[in-house]
């Protein structure tokens, strides 16, 4: 393998195929996969969706150490966010690529946070948002700053 200078598992995955079909068997090939990046546009208006105040609660003390900027906190979980984009830019970013952008940004959902609470002995404000829900029916009053 080291004089080969090929990974183990390549090994294992070549004498996988040989069992499975056959000593000299024709090498399969593989599709070729493209990636398509996202436009400067398209990154405009994912931006400009989580600026919104409607949508999240911006941190004031606490900011991702890896890219330096405040963590974003979630209103409403990534589907209920995701059929909002939607609905404001159908003909852009596909589904895929939202929860992408989303991942490993520093955007926070609340459920996230209930490790963070119980270490802490805070109790999650679930019973808080059960009982705006139950007692107002608009939904923009529902998440409105205060």
């Amino acid at each position: 393998m080291e004089k080969l200078k090929v990974a183990q598992g390549s090994i294992l995955e070549a004498r996988k195929y040989a069992r499975i079909n056959g000593f000299g068997c024709v090498v399969i090939e593989k599709p070729i996969r493209k990636v398509k990046r996202i436009t400067s546009e398209q990154k405009q208006q994912f931006d400009s969706f989580f600026q919104n105040k409607a949508h999240i609660i911006m941190s004031s003390y606490k900011t991702n150490a890896k890219i330096g900027q405040p963590v974003i906190y979630l209103k409403n979980t990534k589907n209920v966010l995701w059929e909002k984009f939607k609905e404001t830019f159908p003909n852009e970013i596909k589904h895929t690529t939202f929860y992408t952008q989303l991942m490993g940004n520093q955007y926070i959902y609340r459920k996230d946070l209930e490790a963070t609470c119980s270490t802490y002995k805070y109790k999650t404000f679930e019973d808080i948002t059960n009982l705006i829900k139950e007692k107002i029916n608009n939904a923009e009053l529902q998440v409105k700053n205060n």
